[in-house]
């Protein structure tokens, strides 16, 4: 009796994968994407360390952070550190 599911690598014809049209996007590792995340990371260190044990005045400090990331994520992004402009090889 054969089983409805798949029984491992061997039924798998990888003769057949299309390997460059699922080439490697990049995934946001760039300078232009760490850098903004890494500040968002320390804007909430500081808020919830100024929320929960004072001084208030950390608390602005991250939510200026944050903004400050939102606006300097698209600058990097145009100054060419955002991920490599990959080809769409799907369009073909």
């Amino acid at each position: 009796m054969k089983s409805q599911y798949r029984n491992g690598a061997y039924d798998l014809d990888k003769s057949t994968i299309d390997y460059e049209a699922i080439q490697d996007p990049g995934h946001g590792h760039s300078v232009a994407g760490w850098i903004p995340a890494g500040m968002v990371m320390l804007a909430a260190v500081a808020g919830t360390i100024g929320f929960v044990a004072g001084p208030f005045m950390l608390v602005w400090v991250g939510v200026a952070l944050v903004v400050l990331a939102i606006i300097l994520a698209p600058i990097l992004h145009k100054a060419g550190l955002g991920p490599k402009k990959h080809h769409n090889t799907l369009s073909k």
